[in-house]
């Protein structure tokens, strides 16, 4: 029987297996593998970082305001360290008008303190809800008058700005029973937009009495009626006199001021 008889069954070859390992498939690169989620990954992790050192730039260029707020909380240091504080909290722009108003409102905090702090609140935070700082200076229970006078040059700053106050607030400080306060109050009343003639009137009358208040009238009716520029430095001058001649802020100013 030959192998070319066709009445035979023919079988398929069989393939040959060379010895040896199989051979290795290429190696597909991690972006290979998860596409777009790498690419996002690597982009949040970028992000991140930027913001970590961006926050943590903030807290080193803050330092020293965060310095301050230690001193000024901690009733180990003296007196006059927290009143530094204060003072150069009251006066660093980086500082906002909010922090002062919640420091100014710490009765743990010396009252010289808080009373500067008061002082330094300026006009931004009035202008932010006019309503309510004007309420809370005019119908707060159980604050000391030095507070209270404090925190109404805010309101006569946010008014020489150009900013419209609640006339029914400013005149609850007016029917007080403090004639510094009640002049403040007439002068905010008075230089704001459309103002009363009569509040004018009644700083003229008040500046022509021989009470020992008609030199702060003078003052404020000097800011009143001198141009824009000037009225601010004619409101620190009235500032400082509140701190001589007003009781309850002379009791807290009477000291010689901390060097």
């Amino acid at each position: 029987m030959s192998p070319s008889d066709p009445s035979q069954p023919r079988f398929p070859s069989l393939p040959i297996i060379q010895g040896g390992p199989p051979p290795e498939s290429p190696r597909r690169s991690m972006a290979d593998r998860y596409g777009g989620l790498l690419y996002l990954g690597v982009a949040g992790l970028v992000v991140l970082a930027g913001l970590l050192g961006w926050f943590g730039y903030r807290a080193w260029a803050l330092r020293d305001v965060w310095r301050d707020i230690y001193v000024l909380n901690d009733p180990r240091e003296p007196d006059p360290s927290r009143v530094e504080a204060a003072a150069r909290l009251a006066g660093d722009p980086r500082v906002e008008p909010r922090q002062l108003w919640d420091l100014a409102l710490n009765r743990l905090l010396p009252d010289r303190a808080r009373c500067v702090l008061a002082e330094g609140i300026g006009s931004d935070l009035v202008a932010s809800d006019p309503r309510g700082f004007a309420n809370a200076v005019a119908r707060s229970p159980d604050w000391p008058g030095w507070l209270r006078l404090a925190l109404v040059r805010p309101l006569a700053l946010a008014s020489t700005d150009g900013h419209t106050l609640p006339r029914e607030r400013l005149g609850d400080l007016c029917r007080g029973d403090d004639p510094i306060l009640r002049l403040w109050a007439l002068y905010t009343l008075a230089v704001q937009p459309r103002p009363d003639p009569q509040t004018a009137a009644e700083l003229d009358l008040a500046a022509s009495t021989d009470r020992p208040e008609h030199e702060l009238a003078a003052m404020l009716l000097e800011a009143l009626r001198g141009p824009r520029a000037a009225r601010l430095e004619i409101l620190d001058r009235a500032t400082r006199w509140n701190h001589e001649h007003h009781a309850e802020t002379r009791a807290l100013w009477q000291h010689p001021a901390p060097s």
